[in-house]
């Protein structure tokens, strides 16, 4: 078995840290206003126009069910992208820290850990706190948020 080494960008919800494969990010943004959609999902907060395209924003804090992000100018989104190209925008609490880890260093959910594993690549034990890296294929549907976000506002694309 290879020890392949990859880079996580890390940011934090709720106090707890979590990461994605830095490869997915495409930015680090800022808050900006966003279009609402009506009928959506409770963690799909509406759309930003970035460069012409309509990027869903989501709160990762309601995915996880727990209390809303509060939205100011302070708020940080992180562009992520999946392997199709289809971009998702992600609210977090604020980014932490560029992490390279090995496949040795990233552990698999204990079985005793009541989350849903499906959405986990794994657990890193880094300078005495544990990372949950983030499998954003599996915890966000792209083409369903792609699909309300896109019929009528994008047209004849």
């Amino acid at each position: 078995m290879s020890d392949e080494v990859k880079e996580y960008l890390t940011f934090i919800i709720d106090d707890e840290e979590y990461g994605v494969n830095i490869l997915d990010v495409k930015e680090v943004r800022e808050w900006s206003n966003v279009r609402k959609l009506p009928n959506n999902g409770n963690y799909l907060i509406g759309l930003l126009e970035l460069r012409s395209e309509y990027v869903p924003i989501v709160d990762l804090r309601q995915r996880f069910n727990i209390a809303p992000a509060l939205l100011s100018a302070t708020t940080v989104v992180v562009i992520v992208s999946n392997n199709l190209g289809q971009s998702l925008g992600i609210i977090v609490d604020a980014v932490a820290e560029v992490y390279q880890l090995s496949t040795v260093q990233i552990k698999s959910t204990p079985d005793y850990v009541k989350i849903n594993d499906r959405f986990i690549e794994g657990i890193a034990s880094i300078k005495n706190r544990h990372v949950v890296l983030i499998q954003l294929e599996t915890l966000f549907d792209f083409d369903r948020l792609h699909e309300v976000a896109q019929p009528e506002l994008v047209g004849e694309g």
